[in-house]
């Protein structure tokens, strides 16, 4: 825990209070650091830094509770005083988001458990103490939240918490979050854990599962089967405290945000205890951060790693776009028109392990030539229909394996409502079989059966359009078959789209918005955005698609473009990027 007594930070004196540099107070995509300056350097740092009219506020647990059963809200530390930030932000037109965690934290001491509690390490997968640096490159073990103590004293901050700013009348959303990096092209929560104590907590939940169904749990008898057990141990934990922070919030709780931290992994760790780490790296981890679901963050790192080309592609992708998506309703409208949003055309629906499924039958590696930026990973849990949505556009591939009712009667109203559904039958349930030859049936549709590669069958009602293969035997075609594959059945369906020809390591991003009152002609508008991370020329190429209009070329950075009548093609220099707006019409 830190020292306070002598810093000036703390003290009433009268003097010039200690500054901090602005990448420790707001280290990037607009999170406020709130502990890590003056109180009444608040205002000056929001106005001069803050970039957003949004701003994240992780709350600091340790910092208001350092023994975890006494708490501070201005009643000793001046920077403890959350109402005194609220009210600077609506001064100044500011939207506080506070954030309150769910995992262990990687950019604070112990993980953010107040240091009297912190006495079991969480460890990672290989047994090791997580490590992490931060951006002041202090080196941060995170500790367990499996401790049944750390359980207690979160809760009950909670609910202090929660008093505190009901009546404070602070009115600002609580997001949970929860933290985690990528492993493996996968993102892994910090809460993922092989400690003693984690063991200790598992063996109670398991004689616990015992007791309550007696005769039906027969113990764990596989290794698969305790994989899948301690998913769910995990997931009981999880909510626990997503239900202890719910509660203990009230009506200021709006929902659970996940973040990936750019440099947090053991890989990273590494990499940057060597100086090896590359901004390229960084870079396509921004790109599988978005086509998880979840948000890229760069507090982690140090801010001469952001001033270049790194620096615009989380300002421009993450920041204003990505976050602002996340956290806000779908409809924003700004005085320039309508906010852009990341452009997604396939939703990869994941059961379990559907992202390594999708991978292996070769349709990442389809989109990723053809699509890529424009395809993201659907969670079970999100998977369901909502009334009003328009899927005309939308194109869902979801495993059969895994499939219940209710996802069943979701895949129908997707394809009545004009969307596209790509169903693998492999182990598909012989109900939901049957149930699908008479949904067939009843609404009189015609079905083609073809045998390219794999079983197909495809059916059409209206705009909408059904698909299904069986992915099993296309599992043992080889990787340019199943490729091919994909790329002649999403072919079929004439996808508005621009394939770009870029050299490797450059990262494409793809963004779409309404068109405002000036673009009527235009049905949307998209941008394309194109990063060169490396300290090399790449060459980049593509050609105009029907009923793309091209607007303007902005945004332009050690480039060297040459436009053409129907194409565009040139250099990125090092450190290179532009953005091009597309008008797309009918």
């Amino acid at each position: 825990m830190e020292d306070i007594s002598t810093d000036t930070r703390y003290s009433l004196s009268l003097t010039t209070p200690v500054t901090r540099d602005a990448d420790a107070v707001f280290p990037g995509e607009n999170w406020f650091l709130y502990w890590k300056t003056s109180s009444s350097l608040w205002k000056t740092k929001l106005e001069e830094f803050s970039k957003s009219d949004k701003v994240l506020v992780p709350v600091n647990w340790s910092f208001h509770s350092d023994t975890g059963d006494s708490y501070d809200f201005a009643e000793s530390k001046p920077e403890t005083d959350l109402k005194k930030l609220f009210d600077i932000a609506c001064e100044i037109g500011k939207e506080l988001i506070f954030l309150m965690p769910l995992t262990p934290v990687p950019f604070l001491a112990n993980g953010g458990v107040p240091h009297l509690l912190a006495r079991s390490i969480a460890l990672n997968k290989e047994g090791m103490a997580y490590g992490i640096i931060d951006n002041e490159e202090n080196i941060n073990k995170l500790y367990s939240f499996y401790d049944p103590r750390v359980f207690q004293a979160y809760s009950k901050f909670c609910h202090r918490f929660g008093q505190y700013i009901s009546k404070s009348g602070i009115s600002s959303d609580v997001y949970g979050y929860i933290c985690g990096n990528l492993e493996n092209d996968e993102f892994v929560s910090y809460l993922d854990d092989s400690s003693k104590v984690f063991e200790q907590a598992f063996s109670r939940f398991l004689k616990a599962r015992a007791l309550k169904e007696s005769n039906e749990f027969a113990g764990i008898n596989s290794i698969e089967e305790e994989v899948i057990v301690k998913r769910e141990f995990t997931e009981t934990i999880t909510s626990l405290y997503l239900e202890s922070l719910s509660e203990g919030v009230g009506a200021n709780w709006e929902g659970v945000l996940k973040f990936a931290f750019l440099g947090g992994s053991l890989e990273d760790l590494l990499s940057r205890m060597s100086a090896n780490d590359l901004n390229s790296k960084y870079s396509n981890d921004i790109s599988k951060c978005l086509s998880k679901g979840v948000i890229p963050s760069s507090i982690l790192l140090p801010f001469r790693k952001k001033k270049g080309v790194l620096g615009r592609q989380l300002s421009e992708v993450v920041e204003a776009t990505y976050l602002n998506q996340k956290i806000s309703e779908d409809d924003i409208y700004e005085s320039e028109g309508v906010q852009f949003r990341t452009l997604n055309i396939f939703n990869l629906v994941r059961f379990e392990e559907g992202s390594k499924i999708w991978s292996g039958l070769g349709l990442v590696e389809s989109l990723n030539d053809e699509f890529y930026s424009c395809f993201s990973y659907l969670e079970k849990d999100s998977f369901h229909w909502k009334e009003g949505r328009n899927v005309l556009d939308q194109f869902f591939f979801v495993q059969g394996g895994e499939l219940i009712e209710s996802d069943f009667r979701t895949i129908l109203k997707i394809f009545m409502n004009g969307g596209k559904v790509i169903l693998d039958n492999s182990d598909l349930d012989a109900q939901l079989v049957r149930r699908l030859e008479s949904f067939f049936l009843e609404n009189n549709l015609e079905v083609e059966k073809v045998n390219f590669l794999t079983d197909v069958t495809y059916a059409q009602l209206g705009e909408g359009k059904l698909i299904v293969f069986n992915g099993e035997k296309l599992l043992s075609r080889g990787r340019g078959e199943k490729v091919n594959f994909w790329k002649k059945l999403i072919g079929t369906f004439e996808v508005q789209h621009i394939s770009v020809e870029v050299s490797e390591s450059v990262e494409v991003f793809w963004r779409t918005r309404s068109s405002s009152i000036n673009e009527l002609n235009y049905e949307e508008v998209r941008r394309l955005s194109i990063y060169n991370p490396t300290s090399y020329k790449k060459k980049v190429k593509f050609k105009f698609a029907k009923n793309f209009a091209l607007l303007k070329i902005i945004d332009e950075y050690n480039c060297d473009l040459s436009t053409q009548p129907h194409e565009i093609q040139g250099e990125l220099l090092p450190d290179g990027s532009f953005s091009i707006d597309f008008g797309v019409f009918s």
